[in-house]
């Protein structure tokens, strides 16, 4: 079998395990999977129906809270001149990683944010200029199945971010499949984003960097032909309605410590992307630290 592979990978700031801004991004998640389970009791079902998604999200022990700045397909797997067999599908080429990684550790990270302020906190802005309904105290937006809590676009995340992608972006695998959710932006933000992809493997890039924490993914529920359109809008009314719900309890009580709840970059990892733009607890590849900040275990039961 001839074939060419690639591997989705982020490159982000993990979340510090012990600081308020942690707290808060479990707290999100424990709430949402709260929500979802008990809209699952209390809604009967009829002959038709299908069950209701539970939260695909799990902080605390599937996935890693973080800060993406760079998330893309990365061609670092056996290539198509080297012959494969089923056992062999989805290995990584060492000798490709192992440049991959060395090209990032080129980087000084703490002489690329010098002079910056690299706090990290959350932001009221309206994100993907989709939420319009966003108000000054709405430190979330839930856009389409992805819930997430809004990071303050800092110069120092920006540079970060910029910095990674002109640094690794001769590894990204070509041609680039452009996001499926980016079909469902308005326009002119369509385009510049399928621009954005094809040219650099990502749509969140430059003007389109906007960063958040993932706390939640809730994609529809696959029906089949015997199920009315109109139960699955019914599910999709459904499952935007807990998440509100989830959501408007979280704002409550961020809003209580939001003014002492802030963390800092204190270093950089790549590890492997899973659904909704999460990435795969005990998936880290490399850990660079910034201003002298230790690598931390997280640990969650």
């Amino acid at each position: 079998m001839v074939i060419s592979h690639a591997i989705h990978l982020d490159i982000h700031v993990p979340l510090p395990s012990d600081d308020c801004l942690m707290t808060q991004t479990l707290r999100a998640n424990e709430l949402l999977r709260s929500f979802s389970r008990i809209q699952n009791v209390s809604t009967p079902n009829d002959e038709n129906d299908v069950p209701a998604p539970l939260e695909q999200v799990d902080l605390f022990s599937l996935h890693t809270p973080h800060i993406t700045l760079f998330l893309a397909d990365f061609d670092l797997e056996l290539d198509h001149n080297h012959i494969i067999g089923e056992d062999e599908l989805g290995q990584l080429n060492t000798t490709k990683v192992d440049s991959f990684l060395e090209t990032i550790s080129t980087i000084n990270f703490t002489n690329v944010i010098h002079g910056l302020e690299c706090k990290l906190s959350l932001s009221t802005e309206s994100f993907i200029g989709l939420d319009n309904l966003n108000h000054d105290d709405k430190y979330y937006t839930i856009n389409g199945a992805f819930t997430m809590l809004i990071v303050q676009n800092s110069p120092c995340l920006k540079k970060l971010s910029d910095t990674i992608l002109h640094t690794v972006e001769s590894f990204v695998k070509r041609p680039v499949i452009v996001p499926s959710w980016v079909a469902s932006l308005p326009e002119p933000q369509r385009s510049a984003a399928i621009y954005r992809s094809r040219k650099y493997g990502s749509p969140n890039v430059f003007k389109g960097f906007l960063p958040h924490l993932t706390v939640g993914f809730d994609p529809p529920t696959v029906t089949n032909a015997a199920v009315s359109h109109h139960h699955s809008l019914r599910v999709e009314q459904t499952s935007r309605q807990w998440r509100e719900d989830a959501m408007k309890q979280w704002n409550e009580g961020f809003k209580l410590v939001k003014d002492r709840c802030s963390s800092k970059v204190k270093g950089i990892a790549v590890g492997k992307n899973s659904l909704g733009g999460t990435v795969l607890a005990n998936s880290r590849m490399k850990f660079w630290s910034v201003g002298g900040h230790e690598e931390q275990i997280v640990i969650r039961e």
